[in-house]
């Protein structure tokens, strides 16, 4: 069997982040009912025997404003779907203030085992920023609870780069997370996104982002910090202890198979990229995918290279495109770019493998261009 991912989008959150440009929004009992009800009609339409589920990802949005109850509902959904397997990883996220021990210990019976936590920050200041609604301390009561409810597997979210930070309080929070010994940590980097309170400010010259060169420096000195403290780096803003790294996330990176349920989620399957609609009247009336795309060779080459480069150990030219030089033969018209980037020290070739230095990370986006 062929393996495949599940990601499922759970859109309600208690109120919108000042950075956020995801598809979320208030939630109200009834409208949270019809929801699950759609999602689980959904399931059943779009379940498909020839694959094997291995991961299982509930996004939000803020999963853990849905009941332990709803959370086992819609996974005793997917598990009557589909074929599950054995060492199936279920992860959830989670906000520190929407949790306690009573729901923490329902999630976790309910069969969720990777618990992916949005700290953030652990700056008092910063979270106010940034609109979070929890502070330094639900994150520390929360995480010690969800290790007693026998969470094995937690991810830590944290984002640097925020408007007003500063390198200190960046590694001040990163310094105590690590401390707090999660199996796994983010440490993405605030991008300023159309639709969020934070770019409006921006444009209204009431936002000052933080310098390029301070973004880096700051993202070096993380990834630096992180590494001494034994978290491999395997993807540019994912950490992990060894074996802890997130299987489902690695799908996206890997271009393997994932299926996406709910409000505004997206697949890759059968070689076909599909949208679910962003309109909730729609999806609660059983209207999912407003958007088809059968990619053709040259997305899927190009998808390959832009995404397998954000990971540490880089892409194969062989498992792209059969050889080192069939890979070169396609890239002839950017080969002179591409060469000048290896030359320069932002690009390196080990093997089979194409892979970015640590310097060419703060100019990925300029170098994946070439492979597009």
């Amino acid at each position: 069997m062929n393996k495949l991912g599940i990601y499922i989008h759970i859109p309600f959150c208690v109120k919108k982040c000042n950075y956020c440009a995801f598809l979320s929004f208030k939630m109200n009992d009834d409208l949270k009912r019809r929801y699950i009800d759609a999602l689980k009609l959904e399931i059943k339409e779009r379940a498909d025997s020839k694959y094997l589920v291995d991961t299982i990802f509930f996004g939000g949005g803020t999963p853990s404003l849905l009941k332990p109850s709803e959370i086992a509902e819609i996974l005793n959904e997917i598990t009557g779907n589909f074929n599950i397997s054995k060492d199936v990883e279920i992860t959830m996220e989670a906000n520190p203030d929407t949790l306690n021990e009573k729901n923490l210990k329902g999630y976790r019976n309910a069969g969720i085992n990777r618990l992916s936590m949005g700290v953030q920050s652990l700056d008092e200041s910063l979270l106010s920023v940034m609109g979070r609604i929890h502070n330094a301390d639900d994150v520390y009561r929360e995480y010690a609870l969800a290790r007693e409810a026998g969470f094995d597997n937690i991810n830590l979210d944290i984002i640097f780069a925020v408007p007003a930070s500063s390198l200190e309080t960046t590694m001040d929070t990163l310094e105590k997370i690590i401390k707090l010994n999660p199996e796994h940590i983010s440490y993405y980097s605030l991008q300023l996104e159309e639709g969020t309170s934070f770019f409006k400010d921006f444009k209204d010259g009431k936002l000052d982002e933080i310098p390029d060169d301070i973004d880096r420096d700051m993202y070096h000195r993380g990834s630096n910090l992180l590494q001494k403290n034994n978290y491999s780096r395997y993807e540019i803003s994912n950490f992990s202890k060894k074996g802890y790294e997130c299987k489902h996330n690695l799908k996206y990176w890997n271009m393997d198979e994932y299926l996406g349920l709910g409000l505004g989620s997206s697949s890759y399957i059968g070689g076909v990229r599909l949208k679910n609609t962003d309109d909730i009247n729609e999806y609660i009336n059983n209207k999912y995918i407003s958007e088809r795309h059968k990619n053709t060779r040259y997305d899927d080459i190009s998808e390959a290279v832009f995404t397998g480069l954000r990971k540490a150990e880089g892409v194969s030219m062989k498992e792209i495109l059969g050889s080192k030089e069939e890979f070169w033969e396609y890239y002839k018209d950017s080969k002179e770019e591409i060469d000048s980037f290896i030359s320069e020290g932002y690009l390196l070739i080990k093997d089979d493998r194409l892979i970015l230095t640590d310097k060419g990370i703060d100019i990925s986006n300029k170098i994946m261009v070439c492979f597009v």
